[in-house]
């Protein structure tokens, strides 16, 4: 038996071993969010939770593999019953079995990158547009910016509005070639990868069999990184935990929503804070130790969450020693910033090896005035 006590802390305890019921582990950064996922994979299966009853979501399949593999180690059996993969691998696999009616006899397929492409192209060229205007998006932008709306579920034309402004005279257009496209993925029977999460939320919202189906096999759901699904994604978790107005099943979601960053590709912030309004009687748990920095980077850190305007509240803390103060420094320019950066690195070059010492920045041009000021100086670098 595992002695979940003495390797948890008790936040991470009372996630790992919590009864039945929707509950939102609030993660805050470097709090063991994997470990916890992990040892409830653990717990559950020591309960006689059948892996075949588990579903793990995830962004990536390997953090799935490696949640499975840990899980294993602790019950000394491997898990492999257990579901464990990314949203559009789990929605490929229902949809290869309750096939959609509109496919017909035609087999199930789903292109690839370089087919959607393609695709995009053959219907640009069909209605004849961006001809002779060197100005018009590139196929492959314009495959983006359809994928975009629809995973932020907007008319293109205020995709355009936000983020690709001096592209709104092509909005008709573009809007015109995102129907075509529509239209050919059914007339050729095919899929683009948006289309596997639509396809299975339409399943369950009209195969009463299948839902049930899938109700009954999963009962014990757990979805990482919550903070990064996306409108469909937080739907198609919703009713596999059950029918709509009806009390939800065994939902675990682990996120923070401090840490939602991919608002640029979809991801919707509100599906982790309204959790508790569409999981009704959800247990809200914090996990607020931190593993991974000092205290005068969370306090900074705290400092700054204080002013969200709406956020589960938290404040990390560590147990760990030391560390530096954390300063702000307001250059006037990108040479005076480079130039301090400079001065920085000479005095921690006193006491550090040169590959201790990290530069970040918010994009990768960001740094040119950086690297100049330090090929000046001498110093050498790896980018």
């Amino acid at each position: 038996m595992i002695d979940y006590a003495k390797a948890l802390n008790e936040a991470q305890y009372a996630a790992a071993t919590c009864g039945d019921g929707p509950v939102l582990v609030v993660a805050g950064a470097g709090s063991g969010k994997t470990r916890t996922i992990t040892y409830r994979l653990a717990w559950l299966a020591e309960q006689g939770v059948a892996p075949e009853s588990m579903l793990l979501l995830t962004f990536t399949r390997k953090a799935a593999q490696e949640m499975l593999h840990r899980a294993g180690l602790l019950c000394d059996h491997a898990l492999a019953g257990v579901q464990g993969g990314t949203f559009h691998a789990f929605a490929y696999g229902i949809l290869r079995r309750f096939r959609p009616e509109w496919l017909g006899d035609r087999p199930f397929t789903v292109m690839d990158s370089a087919d959607i492409t393609a695709a995009v192209k053959r219907c640009k060229d069909e209605l004849g547009l961006g001809k002779g205007d060197r100005a018009f998006p590139k196929t492959q932008s314009i495959v983006g910016l359809l994928s975009k709306a629809r995973n932020k579920e907007m008319p293109l034309a205020e995709v355009l509005q936000r983020e690709a402004f001096h592209l709104l005279p092509y909005a008709d257009g573009l809007t015109e070639l995102g129907r075509r496209y529509d239209a050919f993925r059914r007339e050729t029977g095919v899929m683009d990868y948006d289309d596997l999460l639509f396809e299975l939320e339409a399943l369950l919202r009209q195969d009463a069999r299948a839902a049930e189906l899938l109700r009954s096999r999963y009962r014990h759901i757990l979805v990482d990184e919550y903070q990064d699904t996306n409108l469909v994604q937080a739907r198609i978790v919703r009713l596999l935990a059950g029918p709509e107005g009806e009390a939800p099943g065994n939902v675990m979601a682990v996120g923070d929503e401090a840490q939602s960053i991919y608002a640029f590709r979809g991801a919707n912030v509100r599906n982790i804070l309204d959790f508790p309004k569409l999981f009704p009687g959800a247990r809200v748990i914090r996990l607020e130790e931190n593993y991974r920095s000092t205290r005068p980077i969370l306090a900074v850190a705290n400092n700054l969450l204080e002013h969200a305007a709406e956020s589960f509240r938290k404040t990390l803390f560590t147990r760990r020693e030391g560390g530096s103060p954390v300063r702000l420094v307001t250059p006037l320019s990108d040479k005076s910033q480079a130039r301090l950066v400079v001065e920085r690195i000479r005095e921690l070059l006193r006491t550090h090896l040169p590959h201790e010492i990290a530069v970040l920045f918010r994009a990768g041009f960001h740094s040119f005035a950086l690297e100049m000021a330090l090929n000046q100086a001498g110093i050498a670098f790896r980018k």
